[in-house]
């Protein structure tokens, strides 16, 4: 008979959690997930120095051969600029720089704000498959970001799967495999960023729903201008739009992550127009004024509507 085991901890910068339905010993095998979590952070965190990514960055110019795993990751950022024409861009590392977030959000209290320059172009990220090499532009760097986290949510999902129905949380970012027993999908709920009920609730299943926002992440220069963590390639400036957080459902997490920022780059209406005509995708968006927008598609699979 399968039984339902839960557990929590911290990585990536966020609260994570794993839910697995199964038959056979899911304490133990849920054990052993944070210890994956961690060699996975390990390589690809921006705030370890001695991470590999960080080290791949240093040698920006030069062709360098990387681990499976930060391979997958650059090449799958990569994949998510060409399907947002850049709005998503992996090489803004040097401008969340110059805006200040130079280090884990939960240590900023100064943030040294410097003059800000366009991304790097996406296209001069290469690859050679065969040899695993990667090579940037001279002068840039790669911030794996929320790619590195839907990534690995999406990663240990699948691991997870042989035994059962699981759903795995890194700080809102959902990927789910299968469903409870008896039940359409995994119930979720969808956070109203401006209080403390939720906006309606989910069913998610064999799919990942990824939320990206301007809401939590927000610091201030000593002149008072606000900053945030999701930058506009074309200016190197926090982005300036009239949508407060994004929520996009998608078979595939890595890009149901970059069509967050390329929804919020675009704006409420021309946002909500632009996912609209992308392959199995659907959003809601909820913007500066208060406004709540949604496709039917992402409607579809609304069990309960609270505030809809």
């Amino acid at each position: 008979m399968s039984a339902l085991y839960y557990l929590a901890w911290r990585a990536m910068g966020c609260d994570v959690s794993v839910q697995l339905e199964t038959d056979t010993d899911g304490a133990a095998l849920l054990r052993e997930v944070p210890a994956r979590v961690e060699t996975i952070e390990a390589r690809l965190s921006r705030f370890r120095p001695s991470s590999e990514l960080m080290q791949f960055n240093e040698q920006a110019g030069s062709w360098v051969v990387v681990s499976d795993t930060l391979y997958a990751n650059i090449s799958a950022a990569k994949h998510a600029a060409r399907l947002t024409n850049g709005a998503f861009n992996p090489l803004v590392m040097p401008a969340l720089l110059a805006q200040g977030y130079d280090r884990d959000f939960a240590t900023i209290d100064e943030p040294i704000i410097t003059s800000a320059h366009p991304a790097a172009d996406w296209h001069m990220i290469e690859l050679h498959r065969a040899s695993r090499e990667a090579r940037i532009p001279f002068g840039s760097a790669v911030d794996l970001g929320g790619i590195a986290k839907g990534w690995t949510a999406a990663l240990i999902a699948d691991e997870l799967s042989v035994f059962g129905a699981c759903l795995v949380n890194f700080g809102g970012d959902l990927v789910a495999r299968s469903a409870p027993e008896g039940l359409p999908g995994w119930e979720v709920a969808i956070a109203d960023p401006y209080g403390e009920s939720s906006l309606a609730t989910f069913w998610l299943r064999d799919s990942s729903l990824m939320t990206s926002g301007v809401d939590f992440r927000r610091w201030e220069s000593r002149d008072g201008v606000s900053h945030h963590h999701i930058i506009d390639p074309s200016t190197g400036q926090s982005a300036e739009s009239d949508v407060w957080t994004v929520t996009v459902h998608h078979p595939d997490a890595v890009t149901a992550e970059a069509y967050t920022k390329a929804v919020l780059l675009a704006g409420g209406q021309q946002g909500l127009y632009w996912i609209q005509a992308q392959w199995n995708a659907a959003a809601l968006l909820v913007c500066r004024d208060g406004a709540v927008l949604a496709t039917p598609q992402f409607l579809s699979h609304v069990s309960e509507r609270i505030v809809l």
